[in-house]
């Protein structure tokens, strides 16, 4: 039997598999006497403290066996429980419901899941796994459990299967005979998927339901590139495997070995290479595959973490110092919160969307709710002092709309400097250019910021009149479309005409394919996934900027998508340049989604 999966961590290994039985119990709502309910609160509080020590101790494991960076998901896990939206309302509950400190608490998580179960983002849906790795300690703890799987005895190459693995169990998978993960649930930005890359060991997530087919000792051939998991493979499949794992080993020695070369053309023309990163703890992945700095931060996370409440100020500038701290004094940009359509802001606007990709999220949210964003600016404006920031609005349609989110910035600069604190006064300010109308006035909007960054997904989406979630109409979203690179190329030559920098942060930025027309279009910066960075880079390397743009005016005055891609195809195997990711299926993220 093979399964396909998403590839979380790459690598090939063949093992015995390991079922990880679920742990969970069933929780009942017992009700708690008056006279007891101090002592039932006494009790949730006491396993907060533990659970707390436990996440300390663990966290000075991984920081010795992977650095500091990625303990700091452990810190995440600290401050979820921390959190007012967990430990207040959990107490809160038993006073009030006086119930046992398991049932509220479970109540009180569930609540949180569904808030995160709504993102139509895949990396944010997956932080709700951190929400349930604390949950099940704390239950543990209240319930006398202990968690840890014991590993010691393993004696042959073992691959866990498990429905789910949460990051306290993943961080310990350190035994030398564990080879490989295949886990249920999870995507290739959950944190479990972000310790194996760590660890170095091939993992495959989003299996479905594996853990219940396979049994304990079937040989498990797992791929973690091609996510795929195959079930007592045929001898000559496993020595194929062998023969592909010995490919790997050469193919990624070699982009290590190409990380210090500088993204520079045949003909001399650099590139700057940049990472879309989510959460501090991916800035180690970025700056070990060679990232120059952070092209895109979107800083949704932190308002899904306060949920239902709203970060404050300071929660704002601790948590961009962390980033900035992380990428070095590298360039780092900052987009302002996109959402708009999840539940959450459900809360905060008293009403539902019926359209939220269309409506009002974005740009369009923060000018109506200008005490939301005028929070955040304040702490980006703080945060911009030490380092190199830069702040990027997302969704703008056009002039109007900047000049008013601009209005909103001036005020918070001029509250800052009444009340004596600090600011970067020269903060570079730019946006993100995703909707057509400000794809087409890009020359306007061009002489009122300092930088563009494309978001291809949306532009593409938008251009085409294409719902990317939709798999009824997936096929007519076409990244090549001349329409779409004819609105790039509008927009490059009215960034270069104001003297103004501009990247590109969506999909194509990551597909070593789109390169060659990305730089024949003019894009000098390119933001992507950290892993995609070695396989850009190397692409970079081996074409010529001249004959890229001579390409591309060949390209756009082309009459479809589908005649793009053969000429590109062609032109790619005139220089024994690989195109075979040139047929991919396009992205399939949901309609609304956070992402560029």
């Amino acid at each position: 039997m093979k399964l396909q999966g998403i590839g979380g961590s790459p690598g090939i290994a063949v093992g015995k598999a390991l079922v990880l039985e679920s742990q969970e119990t069933t929780i009942f709502r017992v009700p708690v006497e008056a006279d007891r309910i101090e002592a039932e609160i006494s009790r949730f509080l006491a396993a907060r403290d533990a659970a707390r020590d436990q996440l300390d101790a663990l966290g000075k494991r991984v920081s010795t066996s992977l650095g500091d960076s990625y303990a700091q998901i452990f810190d995440a896990h600290l401050l979820i429980l921390d959190d007012r939206s967990l430990t207040g309302e959990t107490v809160k509950k038993i006073r009030e419901e006086k119930v046992n400190a398991e049932w509220a608490l479970r109540e009180v998580v569930h609540r949180l899941l569904g808030v995160f179960a709504e993102m139509k983002d895949p990396y944010l849906k997956e932080r709700g796994g951190d929400i349930e790795d604390v949950h099940a300690r704390l239950q543990q703890l209240l319930e006398g459990r202990h968690g840890q799987h014991d590993l010691s005895e393993l004696t042959e190459d073992t691959i866990i299967v498990a429905h789910s693995l949460s990051p306290s169990d993943a961080a310990g998978l350190h035994h030398k005979r564990i080879v490989g993960l295949a886990i249920d649930v999870g995507g290739k930005t959950s944190h479990t998927a972000i310790l194996a890359q760590a660890r170095g060991i091939p993992a495959v997530l989003g299996l479905h339901d594996l853990a219940s087919t396979v049994r304990g000792g079937d040989t498990i051939l797992l791929d973690g590139e091609a996510g795929t998991v195959e079930i007592a493979p045929a001898p000559e499949t496993i020595a194929a495997s062998a023969d592909k794992r010995a490919a790997i080993v050469v193919r990624e020695s070699a982009l290590l070995a190409e990380k210090s070369l500088p993204a520079v053309t045949e003909d001399g023309v650099a590139i700057s290479l940049l990472a879309n990163i989510e959460f501090p703890d991916e800035m180690p992945l970025a700056m070990r595959n060679g990232a120059a700095g952070v092209g895109l931060y979107r800083s949704e996370f932190l308002y899904l973490m306060r949920s239902p409440e709203l970060p404050t100020e300071e929660e704002h500038l601790e948590s961009y110092r962390e980033i900035l701290r992380g990428s070095e004094g590298r360039e780092t940009v900052v987009r302002t919160l996109d959402l708009g359509g999840e539940k959450y802001f459900h809360t905060v606007l008293d009403r539902e969307g019926a359209n939220p990709v269309l409506g009002l999220r974005a740009i369009r949210f923060c000018l109506k709710r200008t005490d939301i964003f005028k929070t955040q600016l304040r702490g980006l404006l703080r945060a911009s002092v030490e380092r190199n920031l830069r702040v990027m609005l997302p969704l703008i349609s056009g002039v109007a709309e900047l000049r008013m989110a601009k209005r909103i910035l001036d005020e918070a600069r001029a509250e800052l400097t009444a009340e004596g604190i600090p600011y970067n006064t020269d903060l570079d300010l730019g946006i993100m250019i995703e909707v057509p109308s400000a794809a087409v006035t890009a020359d306007l909007l061009a002489k009122e910021v300092r930088f563009f960054s494309i978001g291809t997904n949306d532009l593409i989406q938008y251009a085409l009149a294409i719902d990317r979630g939709n798999e009824s109409v997936a096929y007519l979203y076409q990244p090549f479309h001349p329409a779409v690179l004819r609105l790039i190329r509008g927009v490059v030559e009215a960034a270069n005409h104001a003297g103004i920098d501009v990247s590109v942060c969506g999909e194509m930025a990551a597909e070593p394919v789109a390169t060659p027309i990305l730089v024949g279009l003019g894009i000098r910066k390119l933001s992507m996934t950290a892993t995609a960075i070695p396989f850009v880079r190397r692409m970079v390397r081996r074409i010529d900027a001249g004959e890229a743009a001579a390409l591309v005016r060949e390209l756009v005055d082309m009459a479809s998508g589908e005649e793009v891609e053969k000429t590109l195809e062609r032109w790619l195997k005139e220089r024994e340049l690989d195109a075979t990711r040139l047929h991919e299926a396009p992205p399939q993220q949901a309609s609304g989604s956070p992402a560029p």
